[in-house]
């Protein structure tokens, strides 16, 4: 396999429109469906989830086939690109390096975790095929505090934001990946989620320029970025990703930004309840947009095609236009070749090179997670025989997150501490009866620990917890994802939180129960 790149001025218009397109995939495999739609409308790039995962070998294997067929039917190969953030939202899970959330990179005692996190993450992507990260996230989390940003952010100030997704960044690119920020121009001060409605963001222009973009317009090295979909009142009254203001006028002409700009997936409903998906793809393309993600359905990623294809024909959409941007992507196409070579498929062999796990980058990602348990009040979490344990189970929060195995911490209590009593939150699908019955169990014990996940919109731990430390108990509250919940809790003597619910957190949760390990980190203000 070559990585070939076909010149912009040798494509046809179908191939020009399948470049600026990078669609999600159905399934772990090339299916001759997805085949012949490849093949129809010259498909040029993909973004990948955890569907399309079940292991590296797998992995390998099929990306291995996908660049070998895109080489085929568009003369390119493709640009692969993947959610790998760290943390919650990890689209590659089992048998490679867990990586750390961001959150947890800011606040470990381990230097340069960051730049660590970021160069183990495009290494383990590139040797899989997957050459475009779509991290970091550059939202600032004020008071760690926002339920949207919480740990995919970097922290409470800009200025720690955009110190740790500059070690990131750096850390991607020194693997030889892509990387792209998200979400432009900083969706922070948002509460609302525009995979299902669309925000509107009321800040002054000078607000919004030494805040919210204030980390983007310091990072401007990053090979791509992608928009929002909130709208900045103050500079137009259309959702970023179509706005020509803030992507060619502020972003481009102002800011002099070279990198390739990405939209957020086109099928949210910020944009397709409100411009619909056809019309929304056009108008991102004309505001300065280089490609269009359309994650999911097919039917909507043929829509995209269709339309935009219409645009030309009908003169809304020119074709230097998308040439522009054509030679923008085989720009950033060119730069991945070496590395690809080096790392996934060298000519010589003309095959893949077998991912081989690396136990010094696993050992590392869990000292990272080690050394970022925070004690925020009071005394250091312990277990006694009389100790009682409550805890969480873990479920999906956002749209964003991904379910993965190996994340139940409730057993794993129960297993490494079996002479103490160890219930979870959901003891009896009746939510009163499950206050009543956990305190119940509650009244029973002086010394009770409890590890808290997302209780801030979680009635039932709110309740339960609020009841216990109004008691003369010794109480002790962890918080596994962030300090968010902490500000739900009233007369909380004892706290203290990871940030993040993975595999890597559990372990460190059982390490320092156990007296491994210290509570070293700190939090990111």
């Amino acid at each position: 396999m070559e990585y070939k790149i076909k010149n912009v001025n040798e494509m046809t218009i179908d191939e020009l429109i399948g470049q600026v397109i990078m669609v999600g995939l159905p399934y772990n495999y090339l299916d001759e469906g997805y085949k012949k739609f490849i093949k129809e409308y010259s498909i040029g790039n993909y973004i990948l989830f955890s569907r399309n995962y079940s292991n590296t070998e797998q992995m390998q294997s099929f990306m291995y086939e996908l660049y070998n067929y895109t080489l085929d039917v568009t003369g390119s190969f493709p640009l692969v690109s993947i959610d790998q953030e760290g943390g919650m939202v990890v689209r590659l899970f089992k048998d490679v390096t867990f990586p750390a959330s961001p959150l947890t990179t800011s606040s470990t005692k381990v230097p340069n975790a960051p730049y660590k996190t970021g160069l183990i993450i495009g290494k383990d992507m590139l040797k899989m095929g997957i050459n475009l990260n779509l991290a970091p996230c550059l939202e600032i989390n004020d008071d760690l505090s926002n339920p949207l940003v919480n740990v995919r952010g970097y922290g409470g100030s800009k200025e720690i934001v955009l110190k740790n997704a500059s070690l990131f960044v750096k850390g991607i690119q020194d693997s030889g990946a892509l990387s792209c920020l998200k979400h432009f121009p900083g969706a922070g001060s948002s509460t609302k989620d525009s995979h299902l409605e669309l925000p509107i963001i009321d800040e002054t222009k000078d607000n919004l320029l030494k805040y919210n973009m204030y980390p983007f317009m310091h990072l401007l090295q990053s090979d791509a970025l992608m928009s929002s979909h909130c709208i900045y009142s103050a500079f137009d009254s259309l959702p970023s990703t179509l706005s020509k203001v803030l992507l060619t006028d502020v972003l481009r002409k102002e800011h002099h930004f070279e990198g390739l700009i990405i939209s957020d997936g086109m099928e949210m409903k910020a944009i397709s309840d409100h411009y619909g998906i056809g019309n929304g793809c056009v108008m991102a393309l004309n505001a300065g947009c280089d490609i269009l993600l359309l994650c999911h359905q097919y039917e909507e990623q043929k829509l995209a095609f269709d339309t935009v294809k219409e645009a030309i024909k009908t003169g809304i959409l020119s074709i230097d236009t998308l040439k522009e941007k054509v030679i923008r992507i085989n720009k950033y196409k060119e730069k991945l070749i070496n590395n690809l070579n080096n790392y996934f498929v060298n000519n010589n062999k003309n095959s893949y090179i077998k991912y081989i796990i690396n136990e010094d980058e696993h050992n590392l990602m869990q000292e990272i997670v080690d050394e970022s348990y925070t004690l925020v009040y009071g005394n250091k979490p312990y277990i006694s025989d009389d100790t009682l344990v409550i805890s969480a189970n873990v479920t999906v929060a956002s749209i964003a997150e991904d379910e993965f195995d190996e994340r139940n911490l409730t057993k794993s209590l129960r297993k490494n501490f079996p002479n103490n009593k160890i219930i979870d939150f959901n003891l009896d699908p009746n939510k009163q009866a499950n206050i009543n019955k956990i305190i119940e169990t509650a009244n029973n014990y002086n010394h009770i620990l409890i590890y808290s996940y997302d209780a801030y919109k979680d009635d039932v731990q709110k309740q339960v917890i609020n009841n216990l430390l109004k008691s003369q108990k010794e109480v002790h509250v962890i918080s596994i994802k962030g300090p968010i919940d902490r500000k739900y809790f009233n007369n909380l003597k004892n706290y203290a939180c990871l940030y993040e619910y993975t595999p890597n957190s559990i372990r460190t949760i059982i390490k320092q129960l156990k007296n491994k390990i210290e509570l070293n980190g700190k939090l990111p203000f």
